[in-house]
């Protein structure tokens, strides 16, 4: 019995880390080579804190048996997370806000070696390559927790908590965030969310569960040692990850089940030879995995939830028409200016930018009208892409100002920009392909508690009745636009026409005054685009103020109340479309080819 209890504290243990490195990983999107280490930080930390002091030991550390500071095993526990989380944010700093992708997987594989390789120098500290033994174990009331039967309540405990924990942040408003920077950084910054937070949370969080472990891990064991925190178990964590499913739970501890039962089952048949079977046979298994389901024996969003058909993959209840959803939104719009008030609400002095010998954007210069359409037009190469870049503060412009409502608002970045009253989409649309149309609109939702974790744990029933308002506001401004129908499904089965409104959807969501589109017809079949027209023109109904790049000529001329005429960086004309046209030399330059 006791062999078999064994085994599972085993199993529940790998599981616990996987399902902490799955949040990171899976919801965010950011690969760390380390959690191997922040599982021995939490072990050392907990063991150095729980060891009798020198003075229980009379006066002498024995060999093998090195002294502590004779904690109870909860305050230990408690520290050992605080210790691995700082460590986590100490490394994730940098991670978050110099490097991605595999520059971010070079950084955590160096922190994994450089920290194993402390772990086993720095003998006052981590008792050198031996570790640290001795370690007393977890005591409740009178009663030592010694016998595997005895400890496998405790981890299963720590397992069902880490589970509840990760699922409940990942399928929050914070999950979803998550899911946003996973998908589209510069998205998400583009609705008015700071995505450097919720990145280092959760590094911070994936490291404080497996310090957690790490730390009950030493007390069940009696001892910690470098060896057991290698890049060996590190990539052992990842798999588990991989092979289960990134993005979702119930995969990792199918995984975490299926891997950990692979090295006794091999012990059982094959003996002494089982760990470099176990390596040969797991190796091959995500080899072939990646060949052939890539997405994991559970596929993010398969589970429970999948099979009952809910939390946002099924219809709305009741999908709202355009005119309740107008009503509705009406009431977060802005004011709607009549003809002849129209003023200034954005104010573009002499923007310049130069790259290298070619100057993109010669001094160019005009104003948005309040609740107005303003397309920016001009022949290729024309800089109109670059202004919009400065307006939105994606490019930085080396001389110029640009002003909202009079303050000067050059250079910001764009999250400060959409919480003043600007926002932008895409030419390339960067809507979140894994998330639903209506998740992808609530992304764009201002002021969210639940993409806060403190609100989430302390305020748990507010912010679920926050996410209800959230989701009825993103279902009323996909029903302005005439795709709530479509709101449960993933944004990967929609058409591309389908997927520019949804990202139109969610900057109306942003509750902005002032919309910058970029290009919202490229690529979009004709069927399709008199649906962006139309979507676009009940922007302008709820008073909003837009801003267009756009070479369609017909679109131009359905939607803009006044257009700027851009070349070689520069304005050249002012007006109305109709006025732009009948110049000549306009029509030479553009509207003629």
């Amino acid at each position: 019995m006791s062999y078999y209890a064994d085994i599972a504290i085993s199993i529940l243990i790998l599981m616990t880390l996987g399902v902490s490195l799955n949040l990171l990983l899976g919801y965010a999107g950011r690969v760390s080579m380390a959690h191997a280490i922040f599982f021995g930080i939490g072990g050392f930390t907990a063991a150095r804190l729980t060891l009798p002091t020198v003075e229980e030991l009379g006066g002498v550390a024995t060999a093998g048996l090195q002294t502590g500071f004779s904690w109870h095993w909860v305050p230990a526990l408690l520290v050992a997370v605080v210790v691995a989380a700082v460590a986590a944010l100490v490394i994730s700093i940098p991670a978050v806000r110099l490097v991605r992708g595999e520059y971010l997987i070079l950084l955590t594989l160096a922190f994994q070696l450089v920290a194993n390789q402390l772990m086993g120098v720095l003998d006052k500290v981590t008792g050198g390559p031996y570790g640290l033994s001795g370690i007393p174990p977890i005591q409740l009331g009178s009663t030592p927790l010694i016998l595997p039967e005895q400890f496998i309540w405790v981890m299963l405990a720590a397992a069902v908590v880490a589970i509840v924990i990760c699922w409940g942040l990942g399928e929050s408003p914070f999950g979803r965030l998550l899911k946003g920077i996973r998908e589209h950084e510069s998205a998400v910054a583009s609705v008015g969310k700071n995505p450097v937070v919720p990145e280092l949370l959760a590094f911070s969080i994936s490291a404080a569960i497996a310090g957690g472990v790490g730390a009950l891990a030493a007390f069940y064991y009696g001892s910690v040692v470098p060896s057991n925190y290698s890049l060996t178990y590190s990539i052992f964590i990842v798999s588990v990850v991989v092979l289960g499913g990134i993005g979702n739970l119930s995969g990792t501890v199918v995984g975490a089940i299926a891997l950990g039962l692979l090295e006794p089952f091999l012990r059982e048949y094959v003996g002494d030879e089982a760990i470099p079977w176990q390596t040969v046979i797991y190796g091959a298994a995500l080899v072939v995995m990646m060949r052939l389901r890539p997405e994991g024996l559970l596929p993010e969003g398969f589970g429970p939830g999948r099979l009952l058909n809910w939390r946002g993959r099924k219809a709305p209840k009741v999908v709202p028409t355009e005119e309740e959803a107008l009503a509705r939104l009406s009431q977060d719009a802005p004011e709607v200016v009549t003809e002849g008030e129209a003023e200034p609400i954005v104010q573009v002095l002499d923007l310049k930018k130069s790259f290298g010998g070619l100057k993109a954007v010669a001094g160019a210069t005009f104003e948005l009208e309040r609740g107005k359409v303003t397309a920016l037009i001009g022949p290729n190469g024309a800089g109109k892409t670059t202004i919009f870049n400065m307006i939105c503060g994606t490019l930085r412009a080396d001389e110029g100002r640009v002003f909202l409502r009079g303050e000067d608002v050059t250079g910001k970045p764009a999250y400060q920009l959409v919480r003043k009253g600007l926002a932008r989409s895409f030419q390339d649309v960067r809507v979140c392909q894994r998330l639903t149309a209506l998740n992808n609109v609530a992304l764009g939702v201002q002021n969210q508690p639940g993409e806060r974790v403190s609100r989430l744990v302390l305020r748990p029933f507010a912010t679920r009745t926050a996410e209800k308002r959230v989701r009825q506001k993103a279902l009323d401004c996909l029903a302005l636009l005439g795709i709530a129908d479509r709101a449960h499904l993933r944004v990967s089965e929609l058409s591309y026409g389908d997927q520019k409104l949804v990202a139109i959807a969610r900057l109306l969501a942003t509750d902005c005054d002032v919309l910058l589109l970029d290009e919202p017809t490229s690529g979009v079949d004709p069927a399709s685009v008199e649906k962006v027209i139309d979507g676009i023109a009940r922007l302008r109904t709820l008073g909003h103020t837009v801003c267009l790049v756009e070479h369609s000529v017909h679109f131009v001329q359905r939607l803009a109340d006044r257009a700027v005429f851009l070349d070689q960086g520069a304005v050249i004309a002012q007006g109305t479309v109709d006025e732009l046209m009948n110049r000549r030399e306009l029509a030479e330059l553009y509207f003629g080819t």
